[in-house]
């Protein structure tokens, strides 16, 4: 009878260390709420002007205190594939505020690249980052030829 007690106590013991490593089964690092991230630019173009390249774009929402990620790919005359994938790299990262970014009417931007080398293809692509520093995904692809004149 006393073996049955301690038998019974040992199963006891050994369902409760179970239990407590185990705990309630939902294992992994909590996740939190998803964030609203700013839409995507949908219409920005490049072209190519005597001062460099000139990037436009505009919002269709607010954008209090956030700013834009230009990112940029750079590819000889001869070996461009407009639409092909591309290699990008961060060009710039400006706030709303930022001198170099120049506003037109209704909610367009505009925004000149003249760190660019003539006999080359630039695309890029623009992010827009929130008040809280997340970035929205990255616009359509636009793309120029600096010429060599």
């Amino acid at each position: 009878m006393r073996l049955n007690r301690q038998f019974g106590k040992g199963i006891a013991g050994i369902f409760v260390l179970i239990m407590i490593f185990t705990g309630c089964g939902k294992k992994g690092d909590p996740l939190p709420p998803r964030a609203r991230l700013p839409a995507a630019i949908a219409d920005l173009s490049a072209s190519a002007v005597p001062e460099g390249i000139v990037l436009t774009w505009s919002l269709t929402g607010p954008i209090d205190g956030g700013g834009f990620r230009i990112i940029r790919s750079e590819t000889a005359a001869g070996n461009a594939c407009p639409g092909c994938p591309q290699d990008y790299r961060t060009l710039v990262t400006l706030a709303v505020a930022d001198d170099r970014l120049g506003r037109e009417g209704g909610g367009r931007f505009r925004y000149v690249d003249a760190a660019v080398a003539a006999g080359f293809f630039y695309s890029y692509r623009v992010a827009v980052r929130d008040h809280s520093g997340h970035y929205g995904e990255e616009s359509n692809e636009a793309g120029a030829f600096r010429s060599l004149r």
